[in-house]
């Protein structure tokens, strides 16, 4: 067997489980409290145990057997998922991810616990003992000289005797461990005479144990009445909320059991009096009953069956897809040329069958843009605290596929933007109280498909963007011009610019001047476009608009001084001819059936001679702009496979990537958003000018 290939195969599974848990763990709508949901939860430590098991990860199996043994007093009900228990198993998932990277870089260490994980067990350790929701340090953490004992509350089952046991035993035992001190015999309620059986066992015991035995040692001692009793174990220095969790354990009023405490020196009056009003985390009420859709939103996560491949075999077959539907359009040229009825009508069989091909092969790379967005619960949850904000995050869209080439590549630039939204885009609470707005800010998630492209927008209802501080930054720093005129997208658009901040202090999550030109250069490489849309006081939207693949597409083939071009088939409007007197004008717009639009003449963009015929004006749009592109001729639909430019071309503005046409001919590739833009910033500039000649002549 293979154990690099079986290795590679148990790392990506246990990062995909590393996942799973994080997503169940940050998301209580599609994963309420509920029975199902701990069942997740362990399997998910379980089956990460079992396979570093089978590969003898030592370190990985002794940490994620500590994770399961809560996990599974989850399960029985022994414990309430509040916020401290989630808090700590998000930390006890990341150390997971350490330790697979570190089994990734042959790196792990062969001792059972690494020494940033002995905190995390620790902290796990007290979740055994009791069912105790709480931290060990804090202001609720007993000083060392106020309990140098383990305190043990004992209450038998009533079977105790019957089953040939004496809990004399459990003291001889727990004497070998250590010194026992103050050593009390509980009497519970007693029912009535005539109800009361004689062989019944109704003693409780309440002790200290001076030892520095473990908590398994200590635990072993009860190993054979552990089952049906009740069982409180405090280890030396408990918190104060673990008191509070067995008291309450034990009986309807905490009172007895915190005077037996203060009797023994377990609790001063003063840690008594914290322990009465320290808070306690009550079970969800969805663990009884599930909140409305939250089935739904598991519903058929069992249902589908999914195998693994590799990427690399994944894009063969893509190369391979394209390849085929090359030789087909060639076939089909072929087939035309010779005016064969019988040949022409099995080739367009084929290609209706290529064309399937290419779709389904073409599925196989699209994956939920999800895969992106699951990362953000928790960096915005973690942000939140640093900061002092209360932020609600809001995910839509998360099912809107996208090219899986793409999924990495996104995921930087919207980490910065979200990064930003949370610092610097949404107010204090204080000062969205000032402005009348709710203390929890707004920060959403969306993605959908438009026209052939897939949208991604971050969004947030924080102070928005100041149009004046951007340009006097702007004017600041030397990067505009006194007195020139810009539209609202345009000054927007200026924060992009490098080493561009209006903010007023650094912090460790942005507001340093750099990231967002980082973030429009990695999208303008996926031939991407980033819109900004801002109101003052009221938040602000970026919105990323990316093409819905980077490999095939259904474009149309037009010529240009018997060049071949291929646009997008999706961003087209109609073709219209193009009207003699529209060249001839200076301004660069041709009117569509009442719609003024700017055009570009790819003759003009080439810096090609005038065409001594008839133009034609392809009408096309990207998100909410559109224009008009003139060409020679009108060839018709064709499927072309995108290969990119050489480093040398990829300056090159208006040509997106490269084509093999069925003859065998290359062709390039339109890249229509900066067509379009092109066309427009040349409208605006003209507008702008005529106005400000217009005022020179009045002056």
């Amino acid at each position: 067997m293979d154990w690099s290939k079986a290795r590679a195969i148990f790392l990506e599974e246990s990062r995909e489980l590393c996942d799973a848990l994080e997503g169940a763990l940050l998301d209580p709508a599609a994963f309420p409290a509920d029975a199902e949901t701990f069942n997740l939860l362990l399997r998910t430590a379980h089956t990460i145990k079992g396979s570093a098991g089978t590969f003898g990860f030592d370190a990985l199996v002794a940490f994620a057997h500590a994770m399961e043994s809560v996990l599974e007093r989850l399960r029985r009900g022994k414990l309430a998922l509040g916020e401290d228990l989630v808090s700590l198993l998000l930390s006890c998932n990341d150390h997971l991810r350490r330790m697979l990277e570190a089994v990734e870089a042959s790196a792990l260490d062969a001792e059972p616990v690494w020494p940033d994980g002995a905190p995390l067990l620790q902290r796990l350790q007290l979740f055994l003992l009791d069912g105790a929701a709480c931290a060990v340090a804090g202001e609720d953490a007993l000083d060392a000289a106020a309990t140098p004992l383990w305190q043990l509350s004992l209450r038998f089952y009533p079977d105790l005797f019957r089953d040939g046991f004496d809990p004399l035993s459990c003291l001889r035992f727990l004497s070998q461990l250590g010194a026992l001190r103050e050593v009390e015999l509980v009497w519970p309620p007693l029912p009535a005479f005539a109800e009361l059986e004689p062989t019944d066992c109704f003693i409780g015991l309440e002790l200290s144990l001076e030892s520095k035995a473990s908590l398994e040692q200590v635990r072993d001692a009860f190993e054979f009445v552990a089952e049906g009793s009740l069982l409180g174990i405090l280890p030396p220095h408990a918190p104060l909320a673990a008191f509070r969790s067995l008291a309450e354990r034990l009986g309807d009023s905490i009172e007895p059991q915190l005077s037996r405490w203060m009797t023994r020196g377990a609790l001063t009056a003063a840690e008594a009096e914290r322990v009465r009003e320290a808070p306690w985390l009550a079970r969800p009420e969805s663990e009884a009953r599930g909140e409305p859709g939250a089935a739904a939103g598991r519903a058929g996560r069992g249902d589908s069956h999914y195998i693994r491949v590799e990427a690399g075999k994944l894009d063969r077959l893509i190369n391979r897809v394209g390849e085929l539907v090359i030789a087909s359009a060639g076939t089909k040229l072929i087939a035309q040329s010779r005016c064969d009825a019988e040949l022409l009508e099995s080739v367009a069989i084929i290609n209706t069958l290529v064309e399937s091909i290419r779709d389904d092969a073409l599925t196989l790379r699209m994956v939920p843009v999800d895969e992106v967005f699951c990362r953000f619960p928790r960096m915005v949850r973690e942000v939140s605290r640093q900061l002092g904000k209360s932020i609600q995050l809001t995910i839509q869209g998360a099912d809107t596929e996208i090219d899986k080439s793409m999924v990495e590549r996104l995921t930087d630039p919207l980490m910065h933007l979200v990064r930003n939204a949370v610092d610097h885009g949404l107010e204090t609470a204080a000062e969205r109280r000032e402005a009348g707005k709710p203390e929890t800010g707004k920060v959403t998630l969306n993605a959908f498909h438009d026209a052939g492209s897939v949208v991604v927008e971050i969004q947030d209802d924080g102070r928005g963007i100041d149009r004046g501080k951007v340009l006097a930054k702007a004017l600041e720093r030397g990067l505009l011009s006194e007195g020139r005129q810009l539209s609202e997208q345009e000054t927007l658009q200026l924060i992009f610019l490098p080493g561009f901040s209006t903010a007023h202090a650094l912090s460790d999550l942005s507001g340093r001047g750099m990231g967002l030109d980082v973030v429009k250069r990695n999208i303008e490489l996926l031939r991407g476009e980033i819109e900004i849309f801002s109101l003052p006081g009221q938040g602000t939207t970026f919105r990323l608009r990316l093409p819905l693949t980077l490999a095939i597409i259904d474009g149309f083939r037009v010529e240009v001084n018997d060049s071949s071009l291929v646009m997008p088939l999706d961003m087209m409007i109609e073709c219209v001819d193009m009207p003699e007197e529209a060249m001839r004008q200076n301004a660069r717009q041709i009117n569509v059936r009442g719609d003024w639009l700017p055009f570009v003449s790819l003759r003009e963009l080439f810096n090609l001679p005038p065409a001594a015929q008839p133009e034609y004006v392809v009408i096309v749009h990207y998100g909410e702009n559109r224009a008009g592109v003139v060409v020679d001729r009108l060839m018709g639909e064709v499927q072309a496979v995108i290969k990119p430019l050489g480093e040398i071309f990829r300056s090159l503005r208006g040509i997106s990537g490269s084509t093999i046409l069925g003859n065998g001919k290359p062709a390039l590739v339109l890249d229509i958003p900066q067509l379009i833009h092109h066309a427009c910033r040349r409208e605006r500039r003209r507008i702008r000018q005529s106005s400000e000649a217009q005022a020179s002549d009045v002056i």
